[in-house]
């Protein structure tokens, strides 16, 4: 009866603190996605830069793709700016170490010659590498009344 009681109890403990750990990475992922926000916002190059993974796959809710390297110059060269973002119904999953976000996302930016307003979902995609957590891939779909 003891080994059962001790098993047991073995078993909460690890569920509770693996729920713990998932709390963490999730809080620390939605600072990412904040720090992420505030950068375009103020086309601050360099914090987008450590966010992005090197390998990151920017596709955007008008199906043009970017890497990070093609991203980057049009943020800093002025090409896309991000005048204002409103986030909402952003959530985190956690799977190993990856943690996939959604989020819905009104979007006010100048881009391709205009002013656009994008009213569009989007999934972020991160992965944990040896420096921390960084974006491997971003996809944008327009929201259809």
């Amino acid at each position: 009866m003891k080994r059962i009681l001790g098993g047991l109890i073995v078993m909460i403990l690890t569920a509770v603190i693996a729920n713990a750990q998932v709390g963490k990475v999730e809080q620390e992922i939605l600072k990412l996605e904040q720090q992420w926000e505030t950068a375009l916002i103020k086309a601050d190059v360099a914090a987008l830069e450590k966010l992005y993974h090197d390998k990151l796959i920017y596709t955007h809710s008008n199906a043009s793709v970017d890497d990070k390297a093609s991203y980057n110059a049009k943020i800093k060269s002025g090409a896309s700016k991000y005048l204002s973002i409103k986030r909402d119904d952003i959530k985190v999953t956690v799977i190993g170490d990856t943690a996939i976000v959604t989020c819905h996302w009104l979007v006010h930016s100048f881009g391709g010659g205009k002013e656009n307003h994008t009213d569009a979902r989007y999934v972020h995609v991160y992965v944990k590498e040896k420096d921390g957590w960084k974006m491997a891939a971003h996809q944008s779909t327009f929201v259809v009344k």
